[in-house]
């Protein structure tokens, strides 16, 4: 770990598991915390233009060409708790990608055409969205999963219709000026030279803004349970999809827990696909998912989804929370464990031989080095939780609580159910 005069921190990891490979990534500012409830657009804009409104006088064609012949990234992305850049790279490259990014920081470029083309591609991408489920779920699952928080709303052709360059710049100017600034560094390069190079790049920015309480304390909320809400859908009469999900838990404090809900979670995929097979006659296969955002302490879920026949959706909502409650009332026997287990065994074995698993493992932790104490438990949480450490966390989470639902179903169609056809937050 390097900590510059101001306030910049790196982690840096030279080593040579991928000859020929760094991976560069930069996290910065207080993510989506940072939006105001009206700046939606705006936060939706920031991934396809805020990288092509370019770096001081140097706009998306003049970075095209300075990119000739080298292995430049600038992947960009909005977490919950983080802004962040990302980059591949490779050594004789990486201190003009981390000058890259430290350069869209310090004196980012404001041309106002991506944000332009930007607004036209989403406009375009809004009415193709009711053409089938999975699109309704891409525009509106993330939005209904957080209680409908506006900040996650996917823009209407309205919003992008008021949102503006000027407005863009606006908003976007003051978050590259927040800290905390991370990078990490890690991949086959030279610690001292690399080290060298932050130092002239990040550690010579300005010393960053800290955001204010209100905006670091903002939360994400989950939906109460409740009847299900309902979506429509433009496209073929015989598709459907459904979503059931429970919140969870947030923040490092629960890293531990939240791996091994990650072996809980495999046992109800498990489960569900079997039972979807069985009762719905067909090759279903549900994804249930557990996500814990570890750099704030609200937010996290558990989620069941599936892309099936409305006829099906009812028999998925009753054999997921069935499988729920089972799994808060008994014990999973040894056979099945092992099932489970032995596949994340060799997943954490092959993924911990590549450099991006420990990056993944590691950002956030110049913010709160609890995250690297707790890697020493990380194999043993996934492969060593006792079926009734198992059973406390599916109590938890599954046992006081029905689970939240979500059907996407064709136009035109009811959700059948055991008591007749149901509608609720019926929207397009």
């Amino acid at each position: 770990q390097v900590e510059f005069a101001n306030g910049v921190k790196a982690i840096l990891w030279a080593n040579d598991a991928e000859p020929g490979r760094v991976a560069v990534k930069v996290r910065f500012g207080t993510g989506y915390r940072a939006f105001a409830p009206d700046e939606a657009v705006y936060a939706n804009l920031g991934y396809a233009a805020l990288i092509g409104s370019g770096i001081g006088e140097l706009g998306q064609e003049e970075l095209d060409v300075l990119a000739t012949g080298r292995k430049f990234g600038f992947d960009f992305q909005t977490g919950d708790g983080a802004f962040s850049f990302y980059a591949q790279t490779r050594e004789q490259d990486l201190e003009e990608q981390l000058y890259l990014f430290a350069a869209k920081l310090a004196m980012p470029g404001w041309d106002p055409n991506p944000v332009i083309r930007a607004k036209a591609a989403g406009k375009l991408a809004y009415e193709s969205y009711g053409a089938n489920p999975n699109g309704v779920l891409q525009r509106d699952l993330e939005y209904l999963l957080r209680d409908q928080d506006p900040r996650f709303q996917t823009p209407t052709p309205a919003m992008f219709d008021a949102a503006t360059p000027a407005g863009f710049r606006e908003v976007w100017e003051p978050l590259l000026e927040q800290g905390p600034v991370e990078v990490l560094v890690f991949g086959e390069f030279d610690k001292a030279a690399t080290i060298e190079a932050l130092r002239k790049t990040f550690g010579a920015l300005h010393p960053r803004e800290t955001a204010p309480a209100e905006v670091l304390e903002r939360a994400i909320d989950f939906p109460d349970a409740g009847e299900t809400v309902i979506r429509r859908h433009r496209g073929d009469a015989n598709q459907a999809a459904a979503v059931i999900a429970w919140p969870s838990g947030a923040g490092v404090d629960g890293l531990r827990e939240s791996r091994r809900l990650e072996v809980l979670v495999s046992l109800f995929n498990n489960r569900l696909m079997e039972a979807m097979r069985e009762h719905a006659g067909a090759s279903y296969s549900p994804v249930v998912r557990s996500d814990w955002p570890s750099d704030v302490d609200s937010g996290g879920r558990i989620a069941a989804l599936a892309q099936l026949r409305p006829e099906d959706v009812p028999v998925f909502f009753a054999e997921a929370e069935r499988i729920a409650q089972e799994l808060a009332s008994t014990p999973v026997g040894e056979d099945e464990y092992n099932r489970v287990v032995e596949p994340l065994r060799q997943y954490v074995s092959r993924a911990s031989t590549g450099n991006l698993f420990w990056l993944y493992q590691l950002e956030g932790a110049t913010v709160d080095p609890r995250s690297i104490a707790d890697l020493r438990f990380l194999l043993a949480d996934y492969t060593q939780t006792d079926p009734g450490v198992l059973q406390a966390a599916a109590q938890k989470y599954f046992g006081s609580r029905a689970g939240w639902r979500l059907a996407v179903l064709p136009e035109g169609q009811e959700l059948a159910t055991a008591s007749g056809p149901a509608r609720a937050g019926e929207g397009r």
